[in-house]
């Protein structure tokens, strides 16, 4: 009885169904794919509605705080409508068993099954290069800082009449060591991007910390309170070589030609499912 009830569930029809489903492509001939497609009636077509235009607002409200722009509202259409051509196309090879819950596995499913028959070749020489050219800008090293801080806690007034009144004493040759509040995060940073210290800090502390003379002392402000920042060191920016990040470069073209084939073949099932979208 409990054998029956485990065979009866289904997600193990799903299960099963995906353990089978690469078998079933490499035996799928050309006759039995035309005798499929002659068997299925007219398919409905995909209506892209208000109600589903609706729902993914509301996700994305869900899920990021806002409403999603309107370039990002047709890029989740767009990727409704591909996820109801893999769906749609998964029902034609058999993978759904009138569950809801399987709708995305089925999308998943259908999702490897083409991954499967993409193989990007291994790029020419002069195709790496030519890649490594145009983005590379993705291996890059920007420009890092060393630097020494003494924090003042606070946001008001005293707060930074009181980081004045150090960096006076700073710049007169004062130990930063005897200085100032504790902070969690310490008083010496290494080999830092600008732009990460941005994200972590805010604006106000990174704006003009490019352009900071070494060994001199300047007054920034964060979100945390005030930072009197001495840069200690510069790295300049560097570009490494093609050879020092050939794999790198490999993978990433590889990656790229991989999504681009995998577009395409979404592209060619989408032919095969009329789509209706609301105005």
């Amino acid at each position: 009885m409990i054998v029956h009830r485990f065979l009866r569930e289904p997600l193990v029809h799903f299960a099963l169904i995906g353990a089978a489903l690469f078998a079933t492509e490499r035996r799928w001939r050309p006759a039995e794919r035309a005798a499929v497609e002659q068997s299925r009636t007219m398919p409905a077509r995909i209506e892209a509605t208000d109600d589903v235009r609706r729902g993914l607002t509301e996700e994305h409200i869900r899920t990021h705080g806002r409403p999603p722009t309107p370039s990002e509202t047709n890029a989740l259409v767009a990727a409704w409508i591909d996820d109801e051509v893999l769906f749609r196309e998964g029902l034609v090879r058999g993978l759904d068993k009138d569950d809801p819950r399987v709708h995305q596995r089925v999308v998943e499913k259908m999702s490897f099954v083409l991954e499967q028959g993409i193989t990007p070749a291994a790029p020419t020489e002069e195709e790496l290069s030519a890649w490594f050219n145009a983005h590379s800008s993705k291996w890059a090293q920007p420009e890092l800082v060393d630097f020494t801080q003494v924090f003042v806690q606070g946001d008001g007034a005293p707060a930074q009449e009181r980081a004045r009144g150090m960096l006076a004493e700073l710049e007169k040759g004062a130990n930063p060591a005897g200085l100032g509040d504790t902070f969690s995060g310490g008083r010496r940073y290494r080999r830092r991007k600008i732009a990460d210290l941005g994200e972590s800090f805010g604006p106000d502390f990174s704006a003009g910390l490019a352009e900071q003379k070494e060994g001199r002392w300047a007054l920034r402000r964060s979100r945390f309170g005030f930072h009197l920042v001495r840069v200690d060191r510069r790295t300049p920016a560097e570009r490494p070589s093609l050879s020092q990040v050939r794999e790198e470069v490999a993978l990433d073209f590889q990656q790229a030609h991989r999504a681009e084939k995998m577009n395409r073949a979404i592209a060619e099932l989408r032919k095969r499912w009329p789509v209706e979208k609301a105005p």
